[in-house]
C-alpha cells in the first residue's frame, strides 16, 4: 500500500490531457522484483513461450498499462544550476518545476549572443504568376491574400467576407481571387476566407507542376509544397541552415506571412545599402524572445526537436511520403545544440510557453547525440513525466541507467518482435538483440514501459501472427505495461502497389489481439481502436473494460477483462467516456475509497478498491483511470448537441455532417439513440470523405486534409444536384499546429471559399486511441 501526499500540482499534459496527484518515492521503492534467469533475448523466444505462459498463468509477473498517448504532467520539486550553450547559466526550478523569477525575467541581451539563428529563404514572386498587370495592385492583392490567410476580417460581431478591393483614388476594383469571386448567395452566414480557387503556388511550391491527370481540379498531391528534405532533391550549399517555409506554414504561419510580404514588397521595389541595391534572398527573425508563445505544454515539445535522425530503416517507416510540413525543418540531420539551448532557455513549464515547434515527424530522439545531455537539462526545468518513443535500439545498460535518473520517466517501446530475426528484417536492426535484452534491464531499474508491434505481415500472415503472439508473451513476462498492437498502414506514397489485403489482414490481427488477452496478464490494445469496436461489437461507446494493469488499484480492486461498468461510487453510467472521466476524478480527488458496479456473466457486481492501492508497473504519474483498460476514448454525447447548435445557429436546411469510416458506426447508433432536435424542413446528410491525399489503406479521419473535404463536397453536390447550405467538420484533422491548418499547411477557411459552402468547426479532441 502506497500513500500519496494531499496537496496536488499539475499541468497540462500533450497530445491528451490528464491531471493526476504527485508522488515520489526513491528508485529503490520503485524497483521491482525480476526473475534472476531471464528468457534469453538472443534466442527467438519462440522457445521460451512455454516457460513464459506459464509465468503469466501463475501470475509471477506484475504486469501494467498507461494510456497510450495521454502524457500526465505533474510537478516536482527540485533545484540545480543549467549551464546553456551561448547562454549564461541561470538557476533553475525553485518551486514547482518552473524557472526562479531571474531566469523568467532575464535580460534579452543576456541571451541573444550565442543564439542559433532561425533562417528562412524569399520565395521567387515570379513563380507564383500575378492576377494583375498593374503591379502594385498585384502586389496589395498577395499582401490582402496573405493576411486572410492567418486572421479573420471582423464588424459587429461577425465575420466577414473579402473577395475585392481599391485603391481610394481609383474606382476600379481588383479581384483578390483569381477566376471567380466568392458566392455568398447560397447561404446567409458570409464565408470565411481562404486561398484561391486554383492557389497560386506558395513558397516552396512548385509552379511549373501541372495539376493532376485525370484528378479533382485543384487536387495535385505531387505538386504539394516543395519537399527540401527529399532524397531525390539535393539541397543546395547556400541552403545550409535555412529553416523550411513549408513547416512554419503549419506551426507558426505568420513566418510564412512575412516571407511572402517581403516578397512581394521587393516586387515592385529595390532596397539599398550605401546608396547601392542590395540583393535581398532571405531573412532572419531578430529576437527568438517574440516568438514565444503556448507552444510547449509538455517536456516532448521541446526534446522532440532532437528526434531528427534514425539509425533504423523500418519497412513501414511512417515518415515515408509525409508531408513536407512535417518533415526535416531544414536539412541537417542533427539539430544544433544551439537551437536546443535556444528552446531550453525559453521554456516556462509553469506557464506552457515556449519556442514555435518545427520538428515535423520526430525520430529515434535517442539517436541524437546529445539527447541524454538535453533530458538533463530538461529535468532541472521540471518535474513533469518523460514519455520518450523509441526504438531500442539505443538502450544499452548504461543508457538505461542514465534514463532511471530522470525519473519519471516512461518508454513507448517499439520491439516490433522479440525474435532477432524478425527484428532485423522489419527494422533494418544490426543487433536486434540488444532492444530485445533492454526489457528486462527496464523491470530491473524500474522504469515503466509498454511494447508496441507493427503488426506488419511480412513475409506472410501466419508468420507475422505466431511472432505476435510470442512477442506479447515476451513482453509480458518482463513486466511490459501495455502490449500496443498498432494495426499496419501504408499510403499511395509506400508503395506503387498495396502490400498487402487490408480486408484479410485486420480482422486477422484484432482476433489475434483478443486471443492474447487471455494468456497474457498486461492489456492487450488495438490501434485504432474503434475498428475493433466497429467489428466484434454490435453496440458501440460501451464503458467495457478490455484489461486491467496488474498491481493498479483497478485491478486490486477485481475488475476485469470483460466487466461492463455501470456505476462509478454510485453515479451510473451510460457511456465509456463517462466512465473514464469519472475514474479519472477519483485518481485527481482525495477521497481514497472507490466502488464500481459492473455486469459481468449477466450479473451485476459490486468491487470496492483504494486509489492508493498500487505497485510497480503501475504508476500514477504515467497511467491513468486506475488502471482500468477500454477499448478506445469512444465518443462524447455532447458533441450532438454542437452539431444541434451550429445547425440551428445557422438556420441551416441541407447541413453536412462530415465523419470518418471509423467513428461513423457510433455517430450513426448515437443519432438513433438521441435524435436531433432540427429546424422544421431540414434534413441532415452524414458523409465520409476519402483520404485521397493518403491514399492507400489510411482511414483516420484526423489525417483528412483541405483537397480531401473539397473534393468530397463537390462531389456531393454533383450526385444530389442540391449544393449543402452548411459543412460541418470535426476540428481534429486541423488541430496540430492551432491555426487550423491541416497537414499540408492549408487553412481550414479554404474549404468555405473553394466550394461557396459555409464551414463550422466542431470543436472536439483528438481521438489519439
Amino acid at each position: 500500500m502506497h500513500s500519496k501526499p494531499g496537496n496536488r500540482l499539475a499541468t497540462a499534459g500533450n497530445p491528451a490531457l490528464a491531471s493526476h496527484s504527485v508522488f515520489t518515492r526513491s528508485q529503490e521503492a520503485r524497483r521491482p522484483e525480476v526473475p534472476l534467469s531471464p528468457p534469453c533475448p538472443e534466442a527467438c523466444p519462440h522457445e521460451e513461450d512455454g516457460r513464459a505462459r506459464r509465468e503469466a498463468e501463475n501470475g509471477e509477473h506484475e504486469t501494467a498499462i498507461a494510456y497510450p498517448y495521454g502524457v500526465i504532467m505533474a510537478l516536482r520539486h527540485r533545484t540545480r544550476t543549467l549551464s546553456l550553450c551561448g547562454v549564461k547559466p541561470f538557476a533553475a526550478a525553485t518551486h514547482g518545476g518552473g524557472k526562479s523569477a531571474a531566469a523568467e525575467t532575464r535580460p534579452r541581451a543576456e541571451v541573444e549572443e550565442g543564439d542559433c539563428v532561425f533562417r528562412y529563404r524569399l520565395p521567387d514572386p515570379a513563380h507564383e504568376g500575378s492576377l494583375h498587370a498593374n503591379r502594385l495592385a498585384e502586389m496589395l492583392r498577395r499582401q490582402l491574400c496573405n493576411i486572410l490567410e492567418i486572421a479573420v476580417p471582423r464588424m459587429n460581431g461577425e465575420d466577414l467576407a473579402m473577395d475585392s478591393f481599391r485603391f481610394f483614388a481609383e474606382n476600379k476594383v481588383y479581384v483578390l481571387y483569381p477566376d471567380k469571386r466568392l458566392d455568398t448567395s447560397r447561404h446567409d452566414h458570409a464565408p470565411l476566407q481562404g486561398t484561391p480557387e486554383k492557389p497560386a503556388p506558395l513558397p516552396g511550391r512548385n509552379a511549373a507542376c501541372p495539376e493532376s491527370e485525370g484528378g479533382e481540379e485543384g487536387f495535385a498531391p505531387h505538386c504539394q509544397r516543395e519537399d527540401a528534405s527529399s532524397p531525390a532533391k539535393e539541397k543546395s550549399a547556400g541552403d545550409a541552415g535555412y529553416r523550411s517555409l513549408e513547416n512554419a506554414a503549419l506551426y507558426e504561419p505568420r513566418v510564412e506571412f512575412i516571407a511572402r510580404q517581403l516578397a512581394s514588397l521587393l516586387s515592385v521595389v529595390e532596397l539599398e545599402s550605401g546608396g547601392r541595391p542590395v540583393k535581398v534572398d532571405a531573412f532572419r527573425l531578430r529576437d527568438l524572445d517574440d516568438w514565444t508563445g503556448p507552444h510547449a505544454s509538455a517536456p516532448a515539445d521541446v526534446f522532440q526537436h532532437a528526434a531528427t535522425r534514425c539509425q533504423l530503416h523500418c519497412v513501414f517507416c511512417y515518415n515515408r511520403g509525409a508531408p513536407p510540413t512535417l518533415r526535416d525543418s531544414y536539412g541537417s540531420a542533427d539539430v544544433r545544440w544551439e537551437e536546443l539551448s535556444a528552446r531550453l532557455s525559453r521554456y516556462r513549464p509553469r506557464a506552457g510557453t515556449g519556442l514555435f515547434p518545427t520538428f515535423g515527424g520526430p525520430r529515434e530522439l535517442l539517436a541524437h547525440p546529445h539527447a541524454l545531455r538535453l533530458l538533463r537539462e530538461m529535468r532541472a526545468l521540471t518535474d513533469a513525466p518523460f514519455r520518450l518513443a523509441t526504438n531500442g535500439a539505443a538502450l544499452d545498460r548504461e543508457t538505461v541507467a542514465a534514463l532511471a535518473e530522470l525519473d519519471p520517466v516512461f518508454l513507448d517501446l517499439s520491439l516490433n518482435s522479440a525474435s532477432p530475426r524478425r527484428r532485423a528484417m522489419l527494422m533494418g536492426d544490426p543487433e536486434p538483440a540488444k532492444a530485445i535484452k533492454a526489457l528486462p534491464m527496464l523491470a530491473e531499474a524500474g522504469i515503466p514501459f509498454a511494447v508496441t508491434i507493427v503488426a506488419w505481415p511480412l513475409p506472410g500472415l501466419e508468420e507475422m501472427l505466431e511472432d505476435l503472439r510470442h512477442t506479447a508473451l515476451y513482453a509480458d513476462a518482463w513486466k511490459a505495461r501495455m502490449v500496443q498492437v498498432n494495426l499496419p498502414g501504408f499510403s499511395r506514397f509506400f508503395s506503387p502497389s498495396r502490400p498487402f489485403d487490408t480486408a484479410k489482414v485486420w480482422p486477422e490481427i484484432v482476433r489475434e489481439a483478443q486471443r492474447l488477452r487471455r494468456e497474457v496478464g498486461c492489456p492487450v490494445f488495438v490501434s485504432p481502436a474503434m475498428y475493433e469496436e466497429n467489428l466484434t461489437r454490435p453496440v458501440k461507446n460501451r464503458a467495457e473494460v478490455i484489461g486491467t494493469v496488474p498491481g493498479s488499484p483497478a485491478a486490486r480492486a477485481g475488475l476485469a477483462a470483460g466487466d461492463l461498468i455501470t456505476a462509478v461510487n454510485g453515479v451510473g453510467v451510460s457511456s465509456r467516456p463517462q466512465a473514464r472521466d469519472l475514474l479519472s476524478r477519483l485518481e485527481e480527488g482525495d477521497v481514497g475509497e472507490f466502488s464500481l458496479r459492473v455486469k459481468r456473466g449477466g450479473k451485476e457486481v459490486e468491487i470496492a478498491g483504494h486509489t492508493h492501492d498500487y505497485a510497480y508497473p503501475y504508476d500514477p504519474q504515467t497511467a491513468v483511470h486506475l488502471g482500468a483498460v477500454f477499448m478506445g476514448s469512444g465518443f462524447r454525447a455532447s458533441h450532438l448537441d454542437k452539431v444541434q447548435t451550429a445547425i440551428q445557429a445557422r438556420g441551416a436546411l441541407r447541413p453536412l455532417l462530415l465523419t470518418s469510416a471509423l467513428v461513423r458506426p457510433t455517430l450513426e447508433q448515437l443519432l438513433r439513440e438521441r435524435p436531433l432536435s432540427l429546424p422544421e424542413g431540414c434534413s441532415l446528410s452524414l458523409g465520409v470523405p476519402e483520404n485521397r491525399y493518403f491514399g492507400g489503406n489510411i482511414i483516420l479521419g484526423d489525417l483528412l486534409v483541405v483537397e480531401d473535404f473539397v473534393a468530397f463536397i463537390r462531389e456531393f453536390e454533383a450526385r444530389h444536384g442540391a449544393r449543402p447550405d452548411l459543412a460541418l467538420i470535426p476540428s481534429s484533422p486541423f488541430h496540430l499546429s492551432g491555426w487550423g491548418r491541416d497537414l499540408t499547411g492549408r487553412p481550414y477557411v479554404e474549404i468555405e471559399r473553394r466550394t461557396g459552402v459555409a464551414v463550422e468547426l466542431l470543436r472536439c479532441e483528438t481521438i489519439w486511441e
